[in-house]
C-alpha cells in the first residue's frame, strides 16, 4: 500500500493539513489537488484490492482442484470411503499427546498443505471449528511471512 502514497498526494495531504494548523481554508487549486489525489489515491487501493481478491480466489480454486485430485488418489490407493479415510486421520490426530502444541500444528498444516484439505474438512478432523482453523492457518501465514521478510 506504501507504494500508492504518490510524492503528489503526500503533497497535498501537507497542503491541507498545515493549512488547518494556520486556521485557514485551501485556495480553490490546493483544494482540487487534494480532491484530485485522494479520487486516485481511492481509485489505486480498490484496484488493487479488487486484484488481490482475484488472486486470492484463483488460489482457492487451484487449492480445491487439488484437493478433489489427491481425494480419488487416495480413495483408489487405499481402496476405502471417504469416510474411512476421514476416520483415519481423525485417530491420527487423536494420537498426538494432547500438550503437544507443535504437532497438532505440523499435522493440520500437513493436512492443508500435502492433502489440500480445506479449513472446513481440517476443523472437522481435529475437532475445530473451521473459523478457528482459518484464523489459525492466516495467522501461521503471516507469521511465516514475517519471518521470510
Amino acid at each position: 500500500m506504501t507504494d500508492l502514497l504518490t510524492p503528489e498526494l503526500l503533497y497535498a495531504i501537507e497542503a491541507k493539513f498545515s493549512a488547518e494548523e494556520d486556521n485557514r481554508k485551501l485556495s480553490w487549486l490546493e483544494q482540487s489537488k487534494y480532491n484530485l489525489e485522494v479520487m486516485k489515491f481511492r481509485d489505486a487501493l480498490r484496484r488493487s484490492e479488487q486484484q488481490a481478491k482475484k488472486e486470492l480466489l484463483k488460489r482457492r480454486k487451484q487449492h480445491e482442484q487439488k484437493f478433489i485430485n489427491a481425494r480419488k488418489i487416495m480413495m483408489c490407493q487405499r481402496h476405502q470411503t471417504w469416510e474411512e479415510i476421514t476416520q483415519d486421520f481423525r485417530r491420527q490426530y487423536a494420537a498426538i499427546p494432547q500438550d503437544d502444541e507443535e504437532a497438532k500444528a505440523k499435522y493440520m498444516l500437513m493436512l492443508y498443505n500435502k492433502y489440500y484439505f480445506s479449513p472446513t474438512l481440517i476443523g472437522n478432523i481435529v475437532g475445530k471449528p473451521s473459523k478457528t482453523v482459518w484464523l489459525w492457518l492466516e495467522e501461521w501465514v503471516f507469521e511465516n511471512e514475517q519471518l521470510k521478510g
